[in-house]
C-alpha cells in the first residue's frame, strides 16, 4: 500500500498511539501518503442538551487535530504526504453546521462512516450491526449513503457494508446494488476495509464486493488504523482483500484528493 486516508487518533477515544508514531510507521511501511481521518467531532443542535458520543472527538480537541497534523504536515514534507480528514456519519439535522465547523478548521477530506442508521442522538437511531433482521432500517441506511454519495461532499465512503443484514440475500444484493450503481455513476470509491478482515467482523461481507465487482464501482483499500502497528503491517493483511479483489473482479483504484 502506498496510501492511506483511514487513519484515527487517540481523540475518538478507542484509538492508541501519538500522531507522530502513525506518522512514523507510515513512513516505515513505504507509504507515499497517509490521511488521518479520526472520528469527527459533532455540533449537535441545543436539542439534545449536552449529548456527547464516547466514540468521537470531541470539539474542543479539534483545533489540537489540526495543529498537530498539520505540524507534522510540515515536518515530514519530503517523505511522506500528511492529509487531514474526519471520518463522519451524515445526520441531516446538524450536517450543515458541522461541516462548516470543519471545513473552517482546516479539515480538507471527509470519509463517510455511517455507524448509524438514524441520528446517534435521537431515540429511535440504531447501531448499524446491531439488527441483522431489520429490512427497514436497512433501506433507510441505505438510502442515507445513496444521498451522500450523490452529494459529492464525500472523498470516499468508508465500510459500506456495514449494516449487518442477513434475512434475504436476493434482498440484500438488489439494496446494496443502489449504493455501488451510485459509486459508479459518480465516481465515488468504495471501502474495503482491512480492520474487518484484521478483526474477523462480519464485514467485508462477500455478498456486497461480489455486487460491487459485477457493477463495476470504484473500490480503495483503507487500514482504518487505530494502532500504529496497523501501518507497519498493512499490506500483509491487504493480501486478503487483494484475494477478493480477484475473486469478484473488484475495480481498484488509488484515491487522490483534488
Amino acid at each position: 500500500m502506498i496510501a492511506n486516508y483511514h487513519t484515527h487518533t487517540t481523540r475518538c477515544n478507542h484509538a492508541v498511539g501519538t500522531d507522530r508514531e502513525y506518522v512514523e510507521a507510515a513512513v516505515a511501511a513505504g507509504m507515499k501518503t497517509l490521511g488521518f481521518s479520526d472520528h469527527s467531532p459533532y455540533i449537535f443542535p441545543e436539542e439534545f442538551g449536552n449529548y456527547y458520543s464516547g466514540f468521537r472527538m470531541r470539539p474542543e480537541a479539534f483545533p489540537g487535530y489540526v495543529q498537530s497534523l498539520t505540524a507534522l504536515r510540515d515536518e515530514f514534507k519530503g517523505k511522506i504526504d500528511v492529509h487531514i480528514g474526519v471520518e463522519i456519519e451524515y445526520y441531516p439535522v446538524c450536517f450543515e453546521k458541522t461541516e462548516k465547523f470543519l471545513k473552517d478548521g482546516g479539515v480538507e477530506y471527509f470519509l463517510l462512516g455511517q455507524h448509524f442508521t438514524g441520528n446517534e442522538a435521537d431515540a429511535g437511531a440504531i447501531y448499524a450491526g446491531s439488527q441483522p433482521g431489520n429490512r427497514e432500517k436497512f433501506v433507510e441506511h441505505t438510502d442515507t449513503i445513496v444521498k451522500c454519495i450523490e452529494s459529492g461532499k464525500f472523498f470516499y465512503i468508508a465500510h459500506p457494508d456495514v449494516f449487518r443484514y442477513e434475512a434475504d440475500d436476493v434482498f440484500y444484493k438488489e439494496t446494496v446494488a443502489r449504493i455501488c450503481e451510485a459509486s459508479k455513476k459518480h465516481n465515488v470509491p468504495l471501502e474495503i476495509n482491512l480492520l474487518g478482515y484484521r478483526g474477523r467482523r462480519y464485514y467485508p461481507k462477500p455478498l456486497f464486493w461480489q455486487v460491487a465487482g459485477e457493477v463495476g464501482a470504484p473500490v480503495v483499500i483503507g487500514v482504518d488504523a487505530h494502532d500504529p502497528g496497523m501501518l507497519l503491517d498493512a499490506d500483509e493483511v491487504a493480501e486478503a482483500a487483494m484475494r477478493d479483489f480477484a475473486e469478484y473482479g473488484l475495480k481498484y483504484v488509488e484515491p487522490e484528493l483534488g
